[in-house]
């Protein structure tokens, strides 16, 4: 089978290198350097029921995208972005190579993926988790290969997608994959409601989808708040974890992204290119929680910002929500904390950061062509492994049990006025109120039956305890605010005092 090379490097080394590669590894070369397209022109030629073989078409594919991925001179003169930008694109294309070595290991026992979702999370999963704990092993020899396409001024992606595989091939070790997978696989909790992520990230947190940005806040972020997304065709490398810019606003993406930027965001739900398609990630919840973890610690460049959480809809309970039940979601995923001015806020809705808090929205499955209903949870914070003292998952397994717990007819449209004040000037929950929301989400944990008993006893006591620390810190605040008001109450009178000892001198 004939596979492409362009010919203006025929008589260079990065040919020698091309040529020391095996057919197989040729083809494996191609796959990730098509990327998106390969899948995208898969879908064309299965609804077109063609008879020609699909690898046949890889050579028009990959010389088409190598005439097409080539950073322009305008961008190129951007020195500055080159590092970021280029390491950005080898971190990606290094992730997919090793993606797909570990899928042809016979070596290893991969965890078998949920039924009805996305086929690579596990793989994905063990190779996250073995380029952030091996950072240390890639990283040197990344920059060395950055730095060598810049100091050759070659702005060709394929050359690039060459050396990463070059890398790839060199660092790739089933054994230290396998203990990857040892390392998780006694936390898999499956379940049979599955679930999808969204991440984004951006170092202008909420000022990352502002037209006009404040003096002074792009130039901070190397990125350029990913106004050069497209310029560096990051479109075509970071499909693998669904990678694109989110701007906030309908139809900018493809009219005026690469003026404004906007949050780089990791779409763990979405599988084609178009964005037509989607699969959730799994249906394990330790499996969501883990994945989240790790492609936050695979972006240690760009700071989390936000977390959406779909939970497929099938079924809600009975128990009808009451404002007090959303503030315990505010206080287990949200994020409570200081702002500029050291006030006590929850800051996503103090700040005016959320476009939605609960909705419904309808994804397109791959599988079977048909719209699944899910129920999206855009309120969370995404923050970074050792943030805070616990992890996503029982953050998952509330919003889960929630949706089995609750009914929620209105999606919480009639509470968000209420969710705003209390996000303003947060104060403690009831006991009550603690107690009723962790029994309900306790009674929908077990209507959805896909969990021990004893697993969904501990995850309570867990969520309770994250619930009481974070009231526990709401009443030291409010016992603050009384001290201060009874302080100046007290400095009140006491100037009164004086001012009456003054007048009976005067006198």
């Amino acid at each position: 089978m004939a596979l492409y090379f362009p010919a203006q490097y025929n008589s260079t080394p990065y040919r020698t290198l091309y040529d020391s590669l095996t057919p197989v590894e040729k083809i494996r070369f191609h796959r990730e350097f098509v990327g998106v397209t390969y899948k995208r022109r898969f879908l064309y030629f299965q609804s077109i029921h063609s008879r020609q073989r699909f690898k046949d078409n890889l050579f028009l594919a990959s010389k088409g995208l190598h005439e097409k991925m080539v950073i322009s001179w305008f961008t190129w003169r951007r020195r500055e972005l080159l590092p970021p930008y280029l390491s950005l694109i080898f971190r990606h294309y290094l992730f997919g190579f090793l993606v797909q070595f570990t899928q042809a290991s016979r070596q290893l026992d991969l965890p078998q993926p949920s039924p009805s979702c996305y086929w690579a999370t596990p793989i994905n999963l063990v190779v996250l988790r073995w380029m952030n704990r091996h950072r240390d092993i890639w990283q040197k020899q990344l920059e060395s290969q950055v730095s060598r396409v810049i100091e050759e001024g070659n702005r060709h992606l394929f050359i690039y997608c060459l050396l990463a595989f070059k890398l790839a091939r060199e660092l790739f070790s089933p054994e230290q994959m396998a203990m990857e997978i040892d390392g998780f696989r006694s936390q898999l909790l499956p379940g049979n409601t599955p679930l999808g992520v969204e991440m984004e990230f951006s170092n202008l947190g909420r000022f990352a989808t502002f037209d006009k940005l404040g003096r002074g806040l792009k130039p901070q972020d190397p990125y350029r708040n990913m106004e050069y997304y497209s310029a560096f065709m990051l479109d075509d490398v970071t499909w693998r974890l669904g990678g694109y810019v989110d701007t906030h606003v309908r139809g900018r993406r493809l009219f005026t992204l690469s003026r404004f930027g906007g949050f780089y965001e990791y779409c763990l739900v979405r599988i084609d290119y178009p964005r037509k398609y989607s699969l959730p990630l799994t249906a394990d919840p330790a499996i969501a929680a883990l994945m989240i973890r790790e492609a936050v610690d695979f972006l240690p460049d760009i700071k989390p910002h936000s977390l959406h959480v779909n939970i497929e809809h099938r079924g809600l309970g009975e128990v009808r929500p009451v404002l007090d039940d959303y503030l315990c979601l505010l206080l287990l995923g949200g994020d409570l904390g200081r702002d500029d001015q050291g006030r006590l806020r929850e800051r996503r809705f103090a700040g005016n950061e959320l476009r939605g808090v609960i909705q419904r929205r309808k994804h397109l499955s791959f599988f079977d062509k048909k719209k699944k209903e899910v129920v999206e949870y855009s309120f969370l914070r995404l923050w970074r492994h050792g943030k805070r003292d616990y992890d996503y998952l029982p953050v998952i397994m509330a919003l889960k049990g929630f949706q089995y717990g609750y009914n929620m007819d209105l999606s919480c449209r009639d509470q968000v006025q209420g969710m705003m004040h209390w996000a303003q000037n947060p104060r403690p929950l009831p006991e009550s109120s603690l107690k009723r929301f962790l029994e309900t989400v306790t009674r929908g944990l077990q209507r959805e039956n896909a969990h021990p008993t004893g697993s969904i006893l501990l995850m309570g006591e867990k969520i309770q305890k994250i619930l009481q620390k974070w009231n526990r810190m709401l009443a030291v605040g409010e016992r603050g605010k009384m001290l201060v008001f009874l302080a100046a109450c007290w400095s009140f009178e006491l100037l009164e005092v004086v001012e009456s000892f003054a007048a009976v001198g005067a006198a």
